[in-house]
């Protein structure tokens, strides 16, 4: 199967509008999850569908998000998150990107509206899509719902308005104008804020005894999930608990690279070394 790469910059790419005439390939749902998406396609596939599926793989809720050249969003994500390989994310970002807006045929979106990381996404790949016309299919969290959940949403899709693509738009030029280091949901809106912005509820997770990272990381996501708002991943939660350990905040001990194989605690000051 030909694979289709685009070397452009993700912010380069523009769609030009789709006549009726040209609707000639079978309808595209765009989804901006993965799970979601390898979901929706099962789906698809068990109905005897022909229709066509793609996933954004980047987490647009993190990291620079002004029109700038994607190296400075592969250094972030190293500097910050410790990832190194984030230029083949960039990469599937622009190939995702390319196929969706080149579609000759009816576009779906998929959106999680408590989903920090799908609205990033959303907004992202709308600021590209010129006045193309699209439906949009909105829904709590995407990324768990099954094959039956999907389908049964398939006939809730409705054509994304106007005045709706107006104020995505406006609110993607407001977050890029702040270009903060996390987007995150409150109150039912995407906002900017800080790198810190977990910090609190990871340390409500320590205790005074010896924890692997992935506990706390884990009972954060679990809160996530309580509360319906899925905010963010393993990845930055997992780096800003290293970063907590270097400064100091937290003690730990083994491979800090490793949410596996690291062990966290709350400071001991007579029992540094238990």
């Amino acid at each position: 199967m030909e694979v289709l790469v685009c070397k452009l910059p993700w912010y380069a790419n523009q769609a030009e509008p789709v006549s009726a005439s040209q609707m000639t390939q079978p309808p595209l749902h765009v989804c901006f999850g993965c799970s979601a998406a390898g979901t929706l396609k099962h789906a698809l596939e068990t109905v005897g569908r022909g229709d066509k599926v793609v996933g954004l793989v980047d987490y647009f809720s993190f990291g620079p998000i002004a029109d700038v050249d994607v190296e400075a969003r592969q250094k972030w994500v190293e500097r910050e998150l410790g990832y190194t390989d984030w230029d083949d994310i960039t990469d599937q970002s622009a190939e995702f990107l390319a196929r969706s807006l080149s579609h000759q045929g009816r576009i779906t979106l998929w959106v999680s509206r408590d989903g920090a990381s799908d609205l990033a996404g959303f907004l992202w790949w709308l600021s590209h899509a010129a006045d193309r016309e699209v439906s949009i299919v909105e829904s709590s969290y995407l990324g768990i719902l099954g094959v039956a959940e999907m389908l049964d949403l398939l006939d809730t899709a409705i054509p994304l308005s106007s005045e709706r693509r107006s104020s995505c738009l406006a609110q993607w030029q407001q977050l890029q104008a702040e270009n903060a280091p996390l987007r995150v949901i409150e109150a039912g809106k995407l906002i900017s804020a800080p790198i810190t912005y977990f910090d609190a509820q990871l340390l409500g997770h320590a205790t005074a005894h010896w924890q692997k990272m992935a506990m706390i990381v884990a009972l954060t996501l679990s809160d996530f999930a309580d509360a319906q708002v899925y905010q963010t991943g393993d990845l930055v939660l997992g780096a800003r608990l290293a970063d907590l350990a270097e400064e100091g905040v937290l003690e730990w001990r083994g491979d800090l690279a490793s949410m596996r194989h690291c062990e966290l605690r709350l400071p001991q000051s007579s029992q540094a070394g238990v």
